[in-house]
C-alpha cells in the first residue's frame, strides 16, 4: 500500500499555492501593523477644504442674537442651580482673532442640578446646514461627562461656524454655537 508516491519538495504539491500564500501574508504583518500607528497618529479633519469651499458658497450665516437680560443680575449672593445643560467653548478662544490650524478644541459640559451629562448625545455641526462632522472627530477626541477634548484639529483658513451640541439622561438638549477665524497654518 502506498500513501505517497512523490517525494516531498518545498513549494510543490497540492497545498503549496496556500503555504505560499501564507508565508507571504505574514510576511506583510508587520508591515500593516506599522502603518496602523502612523494613520492613528495623523491629526483629525474638523473641517475638509470642500466643506469650507461648500459653506462659503452659501453666503454668509445669519448674525448669532445678541444675549440680553431683562432684569438685572443680583449684586451678591450664589448663583441659581442650574435647571438645564450647559456648554461653555474653551478652546478655541473666540475673541476675534485669528488661529492657526491644527487647532485645539476644548468643551466644558455644564451638567443641571438633577441629571447628568450623557457623552454619547455629544454632537459637533458646521456651518449653515448644520452638517455632522461628529463621527471623524470621536476616534480622536477626549469625550466625558465633563467635557471634550480634540487635540491638533486640522480647519482650513476661514471664518467657520460651530454648533456644538450635547443632552442630560432627561433629554434636555444644550446647543453653543462657536465662530472660529483660522489662520495659517503652523
Amino acid at each position: 500500500m502506498r500513501l505517497n508516491s512523490r517525494p516531498f519538495w518545498p513549494g510543490v504539491g497540492p497545498g503549496a499555492g496556500l503555504s505560499a500564500l501564507a508565508l507571504v501574508a505574514c510576511s506583510l504583518l508587520p508591515s500593516a501593523a506599522a502603518q496602523a500607528p502612523a494613520a492613528a497618529a495623523r491629526p483629525p479633519v474638523l473641517i475638509t477644504e470642500e466643506e469650507a469651499r461648500r459653506e462659503a458658497a452659501a453666503g454668509p450665516a445669519p448674525a448669532l442674537p445678541t444675549p440680553t437680560r431683562s432684569l438685572p443680575a443680583p449684586a451678591s449672593g450664589p448663583a441659581p442651580p442650574r435647571q438645564v445643560p450647559g456648554i461653555e467653548v474653551l478652546a478655541p478662544v473666540a475673541d476675534g482673532r485669528a488661529v492657526p490650524s491644527p487647532l485645539r478644541l476644548q468643551v466644558q459640559f455644564l451638567p443641571p442640578v438633577d441629571a447628568r451629562i450623557v457623552p454619547g448625545s455629544f454632537r459637533i455641526l458646521y456651518g449653515v446646514l448644520k452638517l455632522d462632522v461628529t463621527e471623524r472627530l470621536q476616534r480622536h477626541a477626549q469625550i466625558s461627562e465633563s467635557g471634550v477634548v480634540v487635540e491638533q484639529a486640522q480647519v482650513p483658513q476661514g471664518t467657520h461656524r460651530l454648533f456644538v451640541r450635547v443632552a442630560d439622561e432627561k433629554g434636555r438638549v444644550a446647543e453653543q454655537a462657536v465662530v472660529v477665524r483660522v489662520g495659517a497654518p503652523r
